[in-house]
């Protein structure tokens, strides 16, 4: 307006046709900035790409009504960032930085033409491609750990059910019974992660603990003595698993002898060194717990859901301020229960399991994404033709449906 005025006068004002395009636009803004979340960077990136979204909308009438115009396609790009923005955990900065410098570009010229809004969103959709790249590796990172624990996990568990099982037939003392749980634990449970259930370092490994659980059981004066040949296996495989020779050696003393006894290293001792250790697997974090309480026909029908999802599904979930985060449910284990939840970049947001991610959306804090509404300038538009058929008693696109 300012620009005619100086050209032809105080009097001279823009076209009804070019009224009603900014009047179009101001309606559409209006729509896309009430899906944004209150937060400062994306709103400060639609509010600079409102001029060219003006230039572009009053030069080419086909900014309303063409979906894949340049100018709606950089449009939904930002407002998509900006509806799901809860800072830099959620979006990648450089994607950020590209956004910024893409609409600063765009005021550095008189753009209007649909092929300079169409160089800026390919710019920025390469540095999205690249951004999801990232994600995706950084996703499948997180996703081979937790199957990693996840074998860990049931790895150990079948080994002490073994030690359990020999323990109850045969009732070795109670300290034998207290290193066959830490130390020879660790053991069996490498041997079955590396080599599996049906393997003869397995089957060893099985026969060499019920032979320690049939010595040690036995009375103190037994005659016999130490298994000299148990004892040397044993301590081959406590040195395995990281334990060093003087104490593999004690521990093996004690589980290859009548009673568990060994007159060179006391229990006191022994059981000090086996406290300070850090057990196999153990700075890797433990998989989540079995339920604490029933659950409830909610919570249950809710598990029985998350059973049946597929990887990759996404939730919106309160961590407790109120604040809807958007994550995603890259993988689950029905065996164990254990969850992994990641954010839009890649990043794990939490070791969970699916008894606490029912629970969470019994209570209400947490949604299944479950439909694809189409993309949110598409969404605003239509709300705001919407409100101009409301404005002229029309009916809307829903109820004419």
């Amino acid at each position: 307006v300012a620009q005619l005025r100086s050209e032809h006068g105080a009097q001279a004002q823009l076209g009804s046709h070019d009224r009603d395009n900014l009047e179009l636009l101001r309606l559409l803004m209006q729509q896309v900035q009430q899906q944004q979340r209150p937060d400062p960077v994306p709103a400060a990136l639609l509010a600079r790409l409102q001029v060219p979204l003006a230039r572009a909308a009053m030069a080419d009438p086909g900014f309303f009504v063409r979906d894949e115009h340049p100018a709606r396609e950089l449009l939904n790009q930002i407002a998509e960032v900006g509806a799901h923005w809860l800072g830099d955990d959620d979006v990648d900065p450089q994607l950020l930085q590209r956004m910024a410098q893409s609409v600063q570009g765009l005021l550095g010229e008189d753009a209007r033409a649909p092929e300079v809004f169409a160089a800026a969103n390919d710019d920025v959709q390469q540095h999205q491609r690249a951004a999801a790249h990232r994600a995706e590796l950084a996703e499948r990172r997180h996703v081979e750990a937790a199957r990693g624990k996840e074998r860990l996990e049931l790895a150990r568990r079948q080994a002490n059910l073994q030690i359990d099982q020999c323990c109850d037939a045969q009732v070795p003392p109670r300290f034998v019974q207290t290193l066959l749980r830490q130390a020879w634990a660790d053991a069996l449970t490498l041997t079955r992660l590396r080599h599996g259930d049906d393997s003869p370092q397995w089957q060893e490994r099985l026969q060499q603990t019920e032979r320690i659980a049939t010595v040690t059981a036995q009375a103190v004066d037994a005659p016999g003595g130490t298994d000299t040949a148990l004892a040397a296996e044993v301590e081959a495989a406590l040195v395995q698993v990281g334990y060093h020779a003087e104490e593999a050696a004690a521990v093996a003393r004690r589980l290859a002898t009548p009673g568990g006894e060994d007159a060179i290293t006391s229990r006191t001792e022994l059981s000090a060194r086996l406290k300070a250790r850090v057990r196999l697997g153990e700075q890797a974090g433990t998989i989540a717990a079995a339920p604490a309480s029933t659950r409830s026909n909610a919570e249950e029908a809710a598990y029985q859901q998350l059973c049946a999802l597929p990887f990759g599904s996404w939730f919106d979930i309160d961590d407790g301020d109120g604040t809807l985060r958007r994550q995603r449910l890259s993988w689950y284990s029905l065996l164990t229960g254990h969850a992994l939840l990641v954010n839009p970049r890649g990043q794990k947001i939490a070791d969970t399991d699916l008894d606490t991610l029912a629970r969470q959306i019994s209570a209400g804090r947490a949604q299944l994404v479950t439909e694809d509404n189409g993309r949110l300038v598409d969404r605003a538009w239509q709300s705001s033709l919407d409100a101009l058929r409301a404005l002229a008693g029309g009916p809307s696109r829903e109820a004419s449906e």
